[in-house]
């Protein structure tokens, strides 16, 4: 009866922390805080306004924050624009961001459409480099179908790929994403 009283106290300590490390601080007119990061309500893309639908963080096991991202989209009916950012909090090697998401590819698309995008998707992750705390990627899908990537605010590649634009941005946003709390609070649903 101990053992089971314990187990939940800790699921419940271990809930609480999640909670508060993925809120962050809002405000509708000044975006969102979380930790250390601010990401604004706006940010304009190739002259394109993109708001700021949500954010969260993304923890591994309970206590490693990997990453805060956010998730800005076009509020224009006929335009279709996303756009992620990963603010990361730990260094991690560009073979390890690599692997994680031809997993979730893989996953999620099976592997036949997974080798059909295999030259693009190679293409993308070679111009991956490793990370430290403090950079940033972003991954804009285009209306277009163009899967463009960025390091630190400097474009690394554009990929005119519209299978692996979609695919890769179902990682986070996806029927099966990488965390299901995160992909509900960067759509902004938490």
């Amino acid at each position: 009866m101990i053992q089971r009283n314990k187990a939940k106290s800790v699921a419940l300590y271990t809930l609480l922390i999640s909670l508060l490390s993925i809120a962050g601080v809002a405000n509708a007119n000044q975006g969102i805080q979380i930790k250390d990061i601010y990401f604004p309500q706006n940010h304009t893309f190739e002259s394109h306004q993109l708001e700021l639908s949500g954010a969260g963080i993304l923890t591994w096991g309970i206590l490693v924050d990997l990453y805060a991202a956010a998730l800005y989209t076009s509020q224009q009916e006929k335009r279709e624009d996303q756009r992620l950012v990963i603010h990361y909090l730990i260094p991690i090697k560009a073979s390890k961001i690599k692997q994680v998401a031809e997993s979730f590819i893989r996953k999620q698309q099976g592997p036949e459409k997974l080798e059909r995008m295999r030259p693009a998707l190679d293409q993308l992750h070679d111009a991956m480099q490793d990370v430290k705390p403090g950079d940033r990627y972003a991954l804009t899908l285009k209306d277009d179908d163009r899967l463009i990537l960025e390091f630190n605010d400097s474009e690394v590649i554009t990929l005119n790929d519209p299978l692996l634009a979609k695919a890769y941005l179902n990682i986070w946003l996806g029927k099966d994403p990488i965390d299901k709390s995160l992909k509900m609070s960067l759509l902004g649903q938490t």
